[in-house]
């Protein structure tokens, strides 16, 4: 209460209005997210259970259909003659044998084709004689319609009539073929097998895989669930009977998941034998999976619907092994799944009849309940999960949908991360708009002196802009007119000091220029490693010669122009020139590791300019050059006319290589040592200088 009273009415007020608003905006917030949350958990499971719905109604109808269809189709006279003919023809087969020849074949092809292909899909290896055909029929038709035939593994039933096979049953099969082949087609079925319903031999298979002519009695798949079916179909006896059988790994197609509907074929009152049809999983798994397009159906990134039979395992392909088959394995090796199911799935390439769902929702669904929950998935991650049963004939599944429940409640997040950025804006609103009349009183104040200190820290063009016709707005004209009054000082000083500058700039090297802009008057340094030019024209007295001093000058100003481009191109700075005098030297203001290929390159191009110089002009003017390099010392000569001199044996000796005849380019030993041979110097010769031992040069003349 007592800090109360020492704060003014205005700060109150502030803190009365912050209070009601903020209190006022929590309370609505918390409603909001409450009732938005549920909302959008109630979408979310409606969603979820809506396409479980949706996908056990599909299902469902592509089974009945497919009731329909099998029965339909065993009703149908063409499939009545057809097993009446090709049970006739199969059995006709019973005193036939194949030559060593054929035995041969037929015994390399499940050797070399058929048992590698499934024992890539099995734990154990498969053994060659549990496989082989051993009854005579069986053998012939495995021989001429499987290891005969030239058609490759999957497009066997591409041969319509084998050309080795003259007995009856060749020719039975040559008519039929072609029909059954045209109701698989339409249908899309996998395979249509005819079972004789005496024997359960196999008379006919459209695909023409192992099972193709062997007796599912007693033979190598005696013990599948299609031979149980078939076993229970044979003695219910009745002419509208429909068998399903689960997906299972079946072995002669080898080793993938396979499902099957049989009816029985009547003849009037004689039961002739089965129709067996292969149901086309991938038709199956589209319709599961909308297609593998799990996004598109409203899915997200981990949304799925598969189903779980009643052994626990998964009937339909796995979303995540669809999409990625390698980190899915790796997820289930980190979850503890036994490593003989991981192999399994990694050699089918699928889930299918292989992965374990022990989920709280799939007992429940295979239980006849629906509903949905949250239990922990199959990855180990927990999911929102749909479920409900879906039962036709012997078949007891349940179909699942789920959504991991970090993506099932993104939208809760998200909509809970809005209320907070929504109430937090409110709140800074209304603070803001109680802080808005105290913050319009001190505006033109703290205007003021936020210009004052850029113009104290320099900056010009400082205006401060208050509008008011108050004495602040009096006080605002005053302090810009002071403040335009200085930019125009100060940008009158800069311009003469950037004057100033580009003139010392053309008669100082740069350095030089850094140093006596620092204080340094004489700019006095010392340069370990430079390059010196010394350029001596020659004929210089002869330009005046028909155009006059001023022409000669106006020439001889073009031709050293040329020569300071040159140099600037090539990071060369002129020191200076005079009449028929030029000197230049490179590594001064910046340290160059070539400076001497530099320099020498400079002297190149001056014999280059100097000669388009004289055919333009119709001159001739020389040039002798000279060039050495080593430690130099320089500074500044004068104080009112300054000029800039160097100092050191490379100047003394750069003038020296300029007298008496020889090439046009001259340089010492220390920069043809730099060049190195191939530089295309002749040398080395002695030349005489006022020094006390002789100079050794290399020359070249253009």
């Amino acid at each position: 209460m007592f800090g109360l009273t020492r704060l003014s009415i205005q700060s109150k007020m502030i803190l009365l209005l912050l209070a009601v608003s903020l209190s006022s905006i929590a309370v609505i917030a918390v409603i909001g997210y409450e009732s938005g949350r549920s909302a959008l958990m109630r979408s979310v499971e409606s969603h979820l259970q809506g396409v479980r719905v949706a996908k056990t109604t599909t299902l469902k109808a592509m089974l009945e259909d497919l009731r329909e269809q099998v029965i339909s189709m065993s009703d149908s006279r063409f499939v009545i003659e057809g097993m009446r003919q090709f049970r006739q023809a199969y059995h006709a087969l019973d005193k036939t044998t194949l030559d060593d020849a054929q035995t041969a074949a037929l015994t390399r092809f499940y050797a070399e084709d058929f048992l590698p292909r499934l024992a890539a899909q099995l734990e154990a290896t498969p053994v060659l004689e549990q496989y082989l055909p051993t009854r005579p029929a069986e053998r012939y038709l495995q021989y001429h319609y499987l290891a005969g035939n030239p058609h490759p593994t999957g497009a066997k039933q591409d041969l319509a009539s084998a050309a080795g096979d003259p007995t009856a049953y060749g020719a039975v099969h040559a008519k039929l073929h072609k029909g059954f082949a045209r109701a698989v087609e339409i249908f899309g079925f996998e395979d249509l097998m005819l079972v004789d319903a005496d024997t359960l031999d196999v008379v006919y298979s459209y695909e023409k895989t192992t099972e193709f002519g062997s007796n599912l009695a007693d033979g190598p798949y005696a013990n599948s669930g299609l031979s149980e079916k078939l076993r229970a179909l044979r003695a219910s006896r009745d002419k509208d009977d429909f068998r399903l059988v689960d997906f299972e790994t079946y072995r002669p197609t080898p080793g993938r998941p396979m499902g099957f509907a049989l009816s029985p074929i009547f003849d009037g009152t004689e039961l002739l034998g089965f129709l067996v049809l292969q149901v086309n999983v991938e038709q199956f798994n589209k319709a599961l999976t909308g297609n593998y397009n799990w996004r598109e159906e409203g899915m997200g990134d981990t949304g799925e619907s598969f189903v779980v039979a009643a052994d626990g395992t998964m009937r339909s392909r796995s979303r995540f092994m669809y999409e990625d088959p390698q980190g899915f394995l790796k997820t289930l090796r980190s979850t503890g799944t036994a490593a003989t199911v991981i192999d399994r799935i990694a050699r089918q390439q699928s889930a299918m009849n292989a992965l374990p769902v022990a989920a709280t929702s799939a007992a429940l669904a295979l239980q006849g309940q629906s509903g949905i929950t949250k239990i922990l998935g199959y990855r180990g991650e927990p999911v929102l999960s749909a479920y409900g049963p879906l039962e036709i004939e012997s078949l007891h599944w349940a179909v699942l949908t789920q959504m991991d429940e970090a993506e099932a409640e993104a939208p809760i997040r998200e909509f809970g991360r809005k209320v907070i950025i929504a109430s937090c804006a409110m709140a800074l609103l209304v603070s803001l708009l109680a802080l808005l009349s105290a913050h319009l009183l001190t505006r033109p104040l703290r205007l003021l002196a936020a210009g004052a200190r850029r113009l104290g820290s320099g900056e010009t063009g400082v205006a401060v802009a208050i509008d008011s016709r108050d004495e602040f707005g009096q006080l605002a004209g005053v302090f810009n007119d002071m403040a335009a009054n200085i930019k125009t000082q100060t940008e009158r000083l800069q311009a003469e000091r950037r004057a100033h500058h580009e003139l010392l700039l053309g008669v100082l090297p740069a350095a030089a220029v850094a140093l006596r802009e620092a204080g340094d008057a004489e700019a006095r340094c010392t340069f370990n490693d430079v390059s010196v030019l010394h350029a001596v024209l020659g004929g210089v007295d002869a330009l005046a010669a028909g155009t006059g001093d001023a022409g000669a000058l106006a020439k001889l100003n073009e031709l050293i122009t040329a020569f300071d481009e040159a140099a600037e191109q090539l990071g060369v700075e002129r020191i200076h020139s005079s009449g028929d005098r030029y000197v230049a030297a490179c590594g001064l203001s910046l340290s160059l590791p070539d400076h001497a290929r530099r320099t020498v390159s400079l002297a190149e191009r001056m014999v280059q300019i100097l000669s388009t110089f004289n055919r333009q002009h119709q001159c001739a003017l020389t040039l002798v050059i000279g060039i050495s390099c080593g430690p130099l010392a320089g500074s500044v000569v004068g104080r009112r006319k300054l000029l800039y001199g160097l100092w050191g044996e490379a100047v003394t000796e750069a003038q020296a290589l300029t007298q008496g005849p020889g090439g046009t380019l001259r340089i010492t030993a220390a920069v043809h040592d730099r060049l190195g041979d191939d530089a295309g110097f002749d040398g080395p010769e002695q030349v005489a200088t006022t020094g006390p031992a002789p100079l050794q040069r290399w020359q070249r003349s253009p």
